[in-house]
């Protein structure tokens, strides 16, 4: 099994060695996250070369560079947020969602120690990875509960990646922001306040889907099946395993603390991971509605293929799984 990083002056390299290499099936991931547990297991404990697949792991940052990808042909699989997914398919590309593990938005507000409420927040920085992303929508939220708007009231600074919204924080260069696990279980090591639990909202939000192309399903279903076999596998790996899940999980975020790693587990592993993974079509509803431009028009339906998941449950995987 193979695991590399890429990056966008590196994409065409995997071009150059496509046919040399014709019989690896690569899937990326857009983010280093605990919402990635699932596909590090499932590489990590085999799972993939037990249905028959030699897999290739790429980390390639930012949904929009992981979504060329998959349109180009380089990769087979991606790993990314549903927004992205939507919004190619809207411009053209036969994308589909094929599984998702977490539906709900794991993020949290986290603020300077000295604020204690949203309302506090009215004339500070807030800070974001991406203006437009899922952590934009999470605080629009948090906002018009509050009665805040962003420009009179908050200002809303975009840092990049977690590591630096959280530097931004530290450094006092924004007076809060939205974090996902482990970024946001560090934040509150250094003292800072958590003010809201996206998760404990109650919101159903699709924020861990894979997806594939249409080409992909109608000529390589068989590829596709094996592959959510796997996936679906490694789900159940993740919840019956928590040790090595940990050790999975703390090489690829390089996170030592063994505090961390627990609590990343609880999160991903345990709370709010999904036994069968089908995409629902609610949670993607929440995405069209209010993340998506030009989606008024489009429904769930367009974005998602539960066939395989459904078929594996019809064969009894998931009876055999948990019975």
């Amino acid at each position: 099994m193979k695991i590399a990083t890429l990056t966008l002056a590196t994409i065409c390299g995997l071009l150059l060695c496509g046919s040399a290499h014709a019989a690896i099936t690569r899937i990326a991931y857009s983010a280093i996250s605990g919402s990635m547990t699932v596909l590090w297991v499932t590489q990590e404990q085999g799972l993939f070369k037990r249905q028959g697949l030699d897999t290739q792991l790429l980390y390639i940052g930012g949904g929009t560079v992981v979504t060329q990808a998959l349109i180009g042909g380089d990769v087979q699989f991606v790993r990314l947020g549903a927004a992205a997914v939507i919004q190619a398919s809207l411009r053209g590309a036969e994308l589909k969602m094929i599984s998702n593990t977490v539906n709900t938005l794991i993020f949290s507000l986290i603020a300077k120690p000295e604020i204690r409420s949203p309302q506090e927040l009215k004339g500070k920085k807030i800070g974001l990875t991406r203006i437009g992303g899922s952590t934009d929508f999470a605080l629009d939220l948090v906002l018009n509960k509050a009665g805040l708007r962003k420009g009179p009231d908050v200002a809303v600074i975009q840092t990049g990646g977690m590591p630096q919204l959280l530097g931004a924080l530290s450094a006092g260069a924004v007076d809060a922001g939205v974090f996902s696990p482990p970024t946001s279980i560090l934040a509150l090591k250094m003292g800072m306040r958590e003010l809201v639990d996206f998760a404990d909202t109650g919101i159903t939000y699709a924020a861990s889907p894979v997806a594939t192309t249409q080409s992909i399903l109608s000529k390589q279903r068989d590829l596709a099946v094996r592959f959510v076999r796997a996936y679906s596998e490694g789900i159940h790996r993740v919840t019956t395993d928590p040790e090595g899940t940990m050790k999975v999980v703390a090489k690829y975020t390089k996170e030592k603390d063994p505090a961390v790693l627990t609590e990343l587990y609880r999160i991903y592993g345990v709370k709010h991971l999904d036994k069968i993974p089908y995409v629902k079509s609610d949670a993607v509803e929440a995405i069209l509605r209010s993340e998506v431009k030009g989606a008024e028009n489009s429904k769930p339906s367009e974005f998602i293929d539960n066939t395989l998941v459904s078929g594996l449950e019809q064969e009894g995987l998931f009876h055999k799984l948990y019975p």
